[in-house]
């Protein structure tokens, strides 16, 4: 059976609109009230915080992006650097980060969509709208890259305008007392940046379909960049409202939508909660589209069974991976809490950040010595964020991490029994 190729189709603009629709999604909606719970003013410099761990985070992508052309990213990178073991590590913390993301972001479109109607919330309500928004996403992603790149281009300018003018007219309601600094403990404030940075990642992303883009080495460190930028001033905007405007936004359940509902009343309030479900979708197709390519990358290398990540010979997509994720994803937005989610998600990610940095880290980044003393720094501040996650999370994380190692053997045996038998045919 002849092989099945991926279909080059991403070119830089439409790898900056996959990049942007990534990120932006369920966090801005919902964490600035999180966190302002948590250090009050002082939210502003825990975004700032965030911000600074993900530029470094992405200089060091961006470096090991322009050296490979193969669909895997961070999986891709780790496992030329370190090894096979490694390399499917993270690539398996990975599609866990993908799946806790999907399923948080699901749960959250119910959430902001069950505010529209009074009976909305009923947990027979929410779970009806994980799954219509599941279905849509799903099909979208199996249906091929070109249309899912359209989604994500439509997604993209349907979530970004919103956003720009609601921060812009904002800018005129602002209360100076609001942005008076409380007092908070360190811990609050390191939980705080690590929450965040579930809101500023998945530009990871981009470099997964590296065999869907047109120019993967010239394209995908510039597309990086630019998304990471584009995030971090659309970010510190519209927390800079909503703290400026709301007098507790610590007790905010849909933060945007109350901002949205002061400055042009109960159509601007409606308005922003359709926005931030159509945000919030869009970046569930994205973790979709992360984690269905990714365990075709490691079907790929006969590290989990080929039938799992093969593509469909029309689409060229993989069809089975996308179904299983979500699935699972649908499951656990069901049955799980958004900020526990939010939490394991970020953590996971950070593993895999951690491993990237490290793997930027030889003499033959590209970089030089600032490459490799910002891999340095971001790779000390991650470890730091680290220890803000709570025992349950640690837990959650753990057994993920155990999981993997159990389904790694499982497959290295497996190779092997299949070796002996083709060795004594």
């Amino acid at each position: 059976m002849s092989r099945v190729a991926p279909l080059r189709h991403l070119g830089r603009a439409r790898l900056v609109a996959v990049g942007v629709n990534s990120v932006i999604g369920g966090g801005i909606f919902i964490l600035p009230a999180t966190v302002a719970a948590l250090v009050g003013a002082a939210s502003l410099l825990a975004y700032v915080a965030a911000g600074f761990v993900v530029v470094g985070v992405g200089l060091a992508l961006a470096s090991l992006a322009a050296r490979h052309e193969a669909s895997g990213g961070p999986y891709v990178y780790v496992q030329h650097a370190f090894g096979a073991f490694a390399g499917f590590q993270v690539g398996w913390l990975f599609c866990l980060a993908r799946l806790t993301a999907m399923a948080n972001l699901m749960n959250g479109f119910a959430i902001y969509l069950g505010t529209l109607v009074p009976w909305g919330t009923a947990p027979v309500a929410r779970s009806g709208l994980v799954l219509v928004c599941a279905a849509a996403i799903v099909g979208i992603n199996v249906a091929g890259i070109r249309a899912t790149s359209g989604a994500s281009n439509l997604m993209a300018i349907l979530k970004v305008a919103p956003l720009l003018l609601l921060g812009l007219a904002g800018l005129f309601f602002l209360e100076a007392d609001h942005f008076a600094p409380l007092v908070f403990r360190p811990a609050d404030f390191r939980r705080a940046v690590l929450l965040l940075i579930f809101a500023f990642t998945g530009f990871e992303i981009l470099t997964v379909p590296a065999e869907e883009s047109l120019e993967p080495r010239r394209d995908m460190p510039f597309a990086l960049l630019a998304t990471i930028g584009t995030v971090c001033l659309v970010y510190l905007l519209i927390h800079t409202v909503s703290l400026g405007m709301l007098p507790d936004l610590g007790s905010e359940t849909a933060p945007l939508a109350s901002v949205a509902g002061l400055i042009a009343g109960p159509a601007g309030r409606y308005g922003m909660t359709l926005v931030a479900a159509v945000s919030m979708a869009g970046c569930a197709l994205m973790a979709l589209v992360g984690g269905s390519r990714l365990l075709y990358a490691m079907s790929e290398a006969s590290q989990i069974p080929r039938s799992l990540g093969a593509l469909g010979p029309r689409r060229r997509t993989p069809v089975a991976a996308s179904f299983l994720l979500g699935g699972l994803a649908t499951l656990l937005a069901v049955g799980g809490r958004y900020d526990e989610l939010a939490a394991v998600s970020a953590g996971s990610r950070m593993l895999i950040y951690l491993a990237c940095c490290l793997a930027g880290l030889p003499s033959g980044a590209r970089g030089g010595a600032f490459g490799r003393l910002t891999a340095i720094v971001t790779a000390v501040l991650i470890a730091l964020l680290l220890l803000g996650l709570s025992r349950r999370e640690i837990v959650a994380g753990t057994l993920g991490i155990v999981a993997g190692w159990v389904l790694y053997l499982m497959a290295r045996r497996a190779g092997a029994g299949r070796t002996v038998q083709g060795e004594v045919a």
